[in-house]
Parts: structure tokens; C-alpha cells; sequence
């Protein structure tokens, strides 16, 4: 799994209260990013991670993206979604050509605090309540 240029690896994982706070970024894809479907190699099967991703803020991130890929990019397990998602202070624009206004989020739970550039219109609000009974069945109370 990847999160803002991290790798995670294991299996059963819980990455919890991660903030990435005041970042300056210059021609880069997918600058904001967490991707619990990353794979290192071409050969590798479409495995999603099993690990737990809950309170992950990005305040403060500023720069400029490479708009061949999405500014912001959250990409989590159909069985182990990404929970408490925050952003503030978000301003990146394209190094050349037009803004993407078309964020990519699957199975992303957040909010933006504040209005962001681009915006982020994707992250979904509060997940089901049974979703969340089973989240704590699965990985333990954070």
C-alpha cells in the first residue's frame, strides 16, 4: 500500500493518526495519495491490503502536480476502506495545462475542512455504522 510516497507492506497493519502537514510539492503525480491497491512490479496480481487506514490528515500541502495523474488519489479496499480522511489547506495547481478537477476516491471516507484546490468532492461522509462495527471486529479498537 502507498500513502503520500510510503510504502506498507504488511499484511495487518494499522497506520492510524498519520498527519503530512505543510508540504511543498513541484511537478509531481499524484501528490496526495493512498493507494491500498499499490504494487512495486508489473507482475503482480490485483490483491487488495488488508490494512487498516483511519485518521490520515494532509494539512498545508502546496505546490504544483503533473497532470497526467490526479492531484489527489485515494484508492482503498473494497473490505477495509480508509476512514477519517481530513484535508485543509490544500492548494496545488497543474505545472502545465488546464486544473483536474476529477479527484479519484473508492471506498474513502473524509471530509475537506475547507474549501481545497482543486476541490475534493469525492470523499464520502461518515461510513455505514455496520461498516464500522465490523472495522473494529476486524483490526481491534484503535
Amino acid at each position: 500500500m502507498l500513502i503520500f510516497g510510503i510504502s506498507l507492506v504488511d499484511p495487518v497493519a494499522m497506520e492510524l493518526g498519520v498527519t503530512f502537514n505543510n508540504i511543498h510539492v513541484e511537478s509531481v503525480r499524484n501528490p496526495i495519495i493512498i493507494d491500498q491497491y499499490y504494487c512495486m512490479t508489473k507482475d503482480c496480481s490485483n490483491k487488495t491490503s488488508a490494512v487498516f487506514v483511519s485518521d490520515i490528515a494532509y494539512q498545508g500541502i502546496k505546490g504544483t502536480y503533473d497532470i497526467r495523474s490526479p492531484p489527489m488519489h485515494f484508492g482503498c479496499s473494497d473490505a477495509v476502506p480508509c476512514t477519517n480522511l481530513t484535508l485543509s489547506g490544500i492548494e496545488l495547481l497543474p505545472a502545465k495545462g488546464d486544473i483536474v478537477v476529477d479527484p479519484f476516491c473508492w471506498n474513502a471516507y473524509g471530509l475537506a475542512e475547507e474549501l481545497s484546490i482543486p476541490p475534493v468532492w469525492c470523499l464520502m461522509s461518515d461510513p455505514p455504522t455496520a461498516l464500522q462495527g465490523a472495522l473494529v471486529d476486524k483490526c481491534g479498537s484503535p
